[in-house]
């Protein structure tokens, strides 16, 4: 095909298209009597736009043409790094087969790291028929120029086959959800990471058992809300489904899918079920999907502190139901106030992998709170530093009206009303519109036992004075 024909195509195209860049010689007898850069498999050729490249006279966005040799059937992976932000199309007999803009806005909200301007640009298509194709790189607007490497690689596809850990495999979306078989040959944690090569492409990954049972899926959990599965799984076949989050129609270009085996760097000392003890030391535990509760005894109203870390998984962690605080990824901290008894922790999530916890209790100071209060009864107490939560238990022996009332000067604060394990009645700010932050639960109770959570909204590195009160209207 000429030269002449080409251009003339594509800048038909650019103008039809909306602004997609694509170029143009100013001086189409000097370019008639070049030639395109062969554009080799596997190995990155390097280019630069500059001033003397080809231009696009719509727009002013200059280009380099290459000319890629393929075969019917294959799909191919074109990829350009360095300095030049840049977009890449494909074109065969001078129509557009694939272009790294096209519907480029229709996934405003996705995230990634291919958003950033330096980022690679990439571009994967299939070649219906064999012969040669046009691969040009060209810059993202009209003020962009620089060096760049481009690389066509051949993708051999595992869709519909089978794969294990160890695989780093590279598939194109094409609009649909995709499967592929996992064979996992030894009990252990494993880690599915799906990564998106194009920012329009928002991962979803789903992983099914031998039934078809979904036991796992995940949007955002992997870097750059791209989608990462880690679980415990026993030796035998599962299914990975990968799809988009925000839709088929966004399921376009080409992503990464790792599957990796992780190795335990802890032994695992604590069992589903087990009693704790309260001395500070360390204890590892492997979260395998289900469900996890330990207990742990207290002789008299203590001070406990725990910290759970778990690694490469978000669980939710609960003492006596309630959710403790989230400091980081996988980490997870108490600091409160706890009545005499028997407690628990609870360990929940999708996903799995090892976990690190160590529980200790100590004397509560003076002036600390918790424990029982009565009806009638207004106690001064302190929010330690670092506590955000102080349980009382209250007994109500004749039914009425009740009212709790709990103010500080310093610190925003809310209540909390239990029974059996359910929230009955909540306040966090009595009047928030006339700066009064203080919290207040007035209502009808019937003879029983009760528990009040007393809270700070923030956490503080000092003592912080607060009062509780309860009375009967």
């Amino acid at each position: 095909m000429k030269l002449s024909t080409i251009f003339a195509a594509i800048l038909g195209a650019a103008i039809a298209g909306g602004g997609t860049a694509y170029y143009y010689q100013q001086h189409q007898g000097t370019a008639q009597q070049a030639a395109f850069t062969a554009l080799p498999l596997d190995t990155a050729k390097a280019g630069e736009i500059n001033s003397t490249s080809l231009v696009n006279l719509s727009n002013g966005v200059r280009s380099v043409p290459f000319t890629l040799t393929a075969e019917a059937g294959q799909f191919y992976k074109i990829a350009v790094a360095g300095a030049l932000r840049a977009q890449i199309s494909v074109l065969q007999n001078g129509l557009l087969i694939a272009s790294s803009t096209t519907n480029s806005s229709s996934c405003n909200d996705c995230s990634s790291s291919s958003n950033t301007a330096t980022a690679p640009a990439v571009l994967a298509f299939k070649a219906e028929t064999a012969g040669k194709y046009d691969v040009v790189v060209s810059g993202l607007d009209s003020n962009a120029y620089g060096p760049f490497s481009v690389t066509a690689t051949p993708l051999k596809s595992y869709v519909g086959g089978i794969v294990k850990a160890g695989m780093d495999i590279t598939e194109i979306a094409m609009g649909r959800q995709q499967s592929f078989t996992l064979e996992v040959e030894e009990n252990a944690i494993y880690t599915i990471d799906m990564k998106a090569d194009q920012g329009r492409l928002d991962p979803y990954l789903t992983l099914l058992d031998k039934n078809g049972q979904e036991l796992v899926a995940d949007d955002d959990g992997g870097d750059n809300y791209d989608a990462k599965i880690q679980a415990y799984l026993e030796a035998g076949t599962y299914t990975i489904q990968t799809s988009s989050a925000v839709g088929a129609d966004t399921f376009q270009g080409t992503y990464r899918l790792i599957i990796a085996k992780e190795a335990l760097t802890s032994e695992i000392t604590l069992e589903s079920g087990a009693t704790l003890n309260t001395d500070g030391a360390k204890q590892t535990g492997l979260h395998n999907g289900q469900a996890q509760e330990f207990s742990f005894e207290l002789p008299e109203t203590m001070l406990v502190n725990l910290d759970v870390r778990a690694l490469g998984f978000d669980p939710d962690v609960t003492v006596d139901g309630a959710s403790i605080n989230y400091q980081s990824r996988g980490v997870y901290t108490l600091r409160a106030v706890l009545e005499a008894g028997t407690h628990t922790i609870g360990i929940e999530s999708q996903q799995g992998g090892v976990f690190d916890l160590t529980l200790a209790a100590s004397s509560v100071p003076a002036n600390a709170g918790g424990g029982a209060i009565r009806v009638g009864d207004s106690r001064q107490a302190v929010m330690l530093s670092g506590v955000t939560r102080i349980n009382y238990s209250l007994n109500i022996t004749q039914a009425g009206t009740y009212v709790i009332d709990m103010a500080s000067p310093v610190f925003d604060t809310s209540l909390s009303l239990n029974q059996n394990g359910y929230t009955i009645a909540e306040n966090d700010d009595i009047d928030y519109s006339n700066g009064n932050t203080n919290s207040r639960i007035e209502m009808s109770l019937e003879p029983g036992q009760y528990q009040i959570q007393a809270m700070a909204l923030s956490e503080a590195s000092r003592n912080r004075d607060y009062s509780l009160s309860v009375k009967r209207k």
